[in-house]
């Protein structure tokens, strides 16, 4: 079990990677929006990794950036840290920059927004805490 891993709470077997593959990753890093590529069978924490943000021994910033997934019917999960919370702080990030994340990916109006995932079976969507709605209701 690599570092990753173990501060997740996941073993990256080929269900998770099936996953991972499965969504699409997006994150708000110095005020930016990021896009990562589709098709990733990797965690944001090894994302992050790839892009020199952090390490694996320096890895704070997993719990100061905002990040989401969109999931294969369009809806939205976002959260920050190894344990997926959200606080009042990332909401705020996240639906400023929804807007930008429509012009990017064209996002399904129709789908949903949730936050603060909580942690079951490994390689399969979570639960969320917190529904928020139609994507259709953020949008301006």
């Amino acid at each position: 079990m690599d570092k990753f891993e173990h501060k997740y709470g996941i073993i990256e077997d080929e269900k998770v990677k099936a996953f991972h593959k499965s969504r699409r990753m997006f994150c708000i890093y110095k005020n930016e929006l990021f896009v990562a590529d589709s098709n990733s069978p990797y965690s944001h924490a090894s994302w992050f990794e790839r892009e020199w943000w952090m390490t694996k021994e320096k890895d704070e910033l997993i719990n100061k950036i905002t990040r989401w997934i969109i999931d294969n019917k369009g809806n939205i999960y976002f959260y920050i840290g190894y344990d997926f919370r959200i606080n009042d702080d990332i909401e705020k990030v996240f639906f400023s920059h929804l807007n930008i994340l429509n012009n990017k990916v064209k996002l399904n109006i129709d789908a949903f927004i949730y936050g603060w995932l909580i942690k079951a079976e490994p390689g399969k969507i979570w639960p969320p805490d917190k529904e928020y709605g139609k994507v259709s209701k953020y949008l301006k």
